[in-house]
């Protein structure tokens, strides 16, 4: 998780994809939809492939996180 966060804090152009299979709480999706751009279940693959594609001839309105932080040193 930490590494998402990082990668999207420091390539704010990056879209930040999840597919997920199987079993997840609700608690887990909600905690993983404020990392990722998209957290989409396998049977939305054909969603996500559209998406995907708009992204990457520029529509930049795929993007819906944008995640800024900065580590400041105490003194």
């Amino acid at each position: 998780m930490f590494s998402a966060i990082n990668w999207k804090g420091y390539n704010s152009n990056l879209l930040g994809v999840l597919v997920v299979d199987g079993e997840w709480t609700g608690q887990t999706l909600r905690v993983m939809a404020n990392v990722f751009d998209y957290v989409v279940p396998i049977e939305r693959i054909n969603d996500l492939a559209d998406t995907l594609y708009a992204y990457l001839n520029g529509d930049r309105s795929k993007l819906k996180w944008l995640i800024k932080f900065s580590i400041n040193p105490i003194n």
